[in-house]
């Protein structure tokens, strides 16, 4: 308990005010028990000096003579008192001493108040234990008229000896009082530094962040106060605490699970918080000379941050990261309305938005250029029709026949953007059941074997379709992908052959139409399925660039894919899955039909 530096301080005041208790206890004392000495041994003069004024007052009437008074005086000296007797102009008349010890100066001092007619007693220090005992008084005769002056004075050197006799019995009582006290008090000090030793390890505990220790709230008075409102305010400070922990740990989760990169800053400008996102749009590089860097090497980044610390002005900039796009907000974090704690970086890749939206323009573009063309074409075959300036009948009906085309075309290219935009919404269903593909596709195959041959190809099969296993999926969409297909192949084939194939997969057939053609680069295979995209923008008439869009969407709609194989000036292979029916599902490998 000692070791409390609270105890300590406690004990060390107990000891000073026991200590000065006793000394001021001795001084008052002493002081009293002087005093009550010196009062004692002036109740023995002043009868004395009565008697010897009296006497006094006869010597001076010549009732007696001067041998008679000194008589009288010496044999009353065993009171240890000299007399010294003055007339009324300060002479001095007799004195017992052969030489006078009491000074000139105390004889001024007393001898107005005795010639005035006062009886005074008045104490003089001689030494640290003696004192001079002065009783003046004045002499008068039998009319009260004032003859003289007598003082009487008597050194007292007895007051030591009854203090030393009292002295011994007053420090035992003073040490039996202070040990009594200062066990009262060093128990009391304990009382109240233990709980309070206590309240400082509960509050250490709270400031580690725990709080299953409580403070004593059973003591008396304050101290108890003092541990209940300590309980209190832990429990209270517990709860705010695991709160501001779960918002905490719900606002790191959130920032983590967000796809925008997030930065937090201090007043500093050094970072406190970053998440996932931001490290994957941003990957870190390492930067000796400036750690910041290391974590987003962007100075413009860190300039905006800078500036909005020290101007509170917000940034919004882009900057291009690998190919990205990425938008940056930098805004203040503001601790009051006029101080500033940090800044807050917002980061998005913007990239696929930017590549939407330029996709949705070219989009609105290809559908206005290519609806433009057909209405254009139209427009310039009726008004002439309308004017009556066709007067040729052949002429006219030629006319008809190509806005009738042009109509259809039109119309085809409205269905195909309908469709499109039916399956890429998710509300087309496209219902399956199990067929047997082979008829479907020799139909087809002939059919366009003699529109192969108008333009001067041929059209090749290198499978027997009859053989093919029966499929689960919708034989007119089959039909269409085919078509689709076939379309191109011969659109873009100046001469040579197209093929159409299959071939059996363990759980699926794959349908392929091969051509000898101008082929297509890698660089445009990637965009091939996009819509309205052509490999060859000169030749705008050869179609609208929707057939394979929806070709891809239809197979996704149903669960399948499709690819393209393909080299530059060695033609293009266009390939598509289809599942198998579950009877004729087998267990081996490629299957040729």
């Amino acid at each position: 308990m000692l070791k409390s530096t609270l105890m300590r301080q406690l004990c060390a005041v107990l000891i000073a005010v026991v200590l000065l208790t006793a000394l001021s206890t001795w001084l008052v004392y002493t002081t009293m028990t002087t005093n009550q000495i010196l009062k004692l041994r002036a109740a023995e003069l002043i009868p004395r000096a009565q008697s010897f004024a009296a006497t006094a007052s006869k010597y001076l009437d010549g009732d007696i003579d001067r041998t008679q008074l000194m008589l009288i005086l010496r044999q009353r000296e065993r009171l240890s008192a000299e007399a010294l007797l003055m007339d009324t102009q300060g002479t001095e008349l007799i004195c017992t001493e052969g030489k006078r010890s009491i000074q000139d100066e105390t004889v001024r001092e007393q001898l107005p108040s005795a010639l005035g007619g006062s009886l005074t007693t008045t104490t003089h220090r001689l030494g640290r234990s003696s004192y001079m005992l002065l009783v003046s008084l004045p002499v008068r005769d039998e009319g009260d008229s004032i003859r003289g002056a007598l003082l009487l004075y008597a050194r007292v050197n007895d007051v030591q000896a009854a203090l030393s006799m009292l002295t011994p019995p007053l420090l035992l009582a003073l040490g039996a009082v202070v040990l009594v006290v200062f066990a009262l008090a060093f128990m009391l000090a304990h009382r109240i530094v233990r709980p309070l030793s206590q309240m400082r390890d509960v509050s250490q505990r709270m400031s580690e962040g725990r709080f299953d220790l409580l403070a004593d709230e059973h003591a008396l008075g304050e101290v108890g106060q003092l541990g209940a409102s300590l309980n209190r305010m832990s429990a209270a400070l517990k709860k705010s605490i695991s709160d501001l922990t779960f918002e905490r740990n719900r606002l790191l989760q959130l920032l983590n699970t967000m796809s925008e990169g997030i930065l937090a800053v201090d007043s500093r400008g050094k970072f406190t918080h970053i998440n996932a996102a931001l490290e994957n749009l941003f990957p870190p590089v390492e930067n000796e000379t400036d750690v910041r860097l290391s974590l987003i090497n962007e100075p413009k980044v860190w300039e905006a941050m800078d500036n909005a610390i020290s101007t509170g002005e917000e940034g919004n900039f882009l900057v291009n990261r690998d190919g990205k796009i990425i938008r940056c907000i930098i805004t203040p974090v503001h601790e009051t309305e006029t101080q500033i704690a940090g800044a807050l970086g917002v980061f998005r890749d913007i990239t696929q938005y930017l590549r939407l939206e330029n996709t949705r323009r070219e989009y609105v573009a290809n559908v206005s250029h290519e609806m433009r063309t057909p209405l254009t074409a139209v427009q310039g075959l009726v008004e002439p029709l309308r004017d009556g300036l066709v007067k040729d009948e052949d002429k006219r009906q030629r006319y008809y026949e190509i806005i009738l085309r042009e109509i259809k075309r039109l119309s085809r290219l409205i269905n195909d953007v309908m469709e499109l935009s039916r399956l890429q919404s998710g509300n087309e269903f496209i219902k399956t059941h199990v067929f047997k593909p082979g008829p479907l596709v020799k139909d087809l195959s002939e059919r366009y074997s003699a529109i192969a041959e108008e333009k001067g190809l041929q059209l090749k099969t290198d499978c027997d379709f009859d053989a093919l296993p029966k499929v689960d999926s919708n034989p007119d969409r089959i039909e269409q992908l085919l078509v689709i297909l076939l379309d191109n192949a011969i659109k873009y084939t100046a001469e040579g052959s197209v093929t159409v194939g299959a071939c059996v997969k363990q759980d699926s057939v794959i349908f392929r139409v091969r051509d000898t053609g101008r082929g297509i680069s890698k660089e445009n295979q990637q965009y091939i399925f996009d819509r309205f995209y052509k490999v060859d923008k000169a030749h705008s008439g050869l179609g609208s660039g929707l057939g394979l869009s929806i070709a891809r969407e239809v197979l996704a709609a149903m669960g399948e894919s499709i690819w393209v194989c393909s080299q530059e000036g060695k033609g293009s292979e266009f390939a598509f899955t289809v599942k198998r029916a579950g009877e004729e599902k087998t267990d081996g490998g490629d299957e040729q039909a």
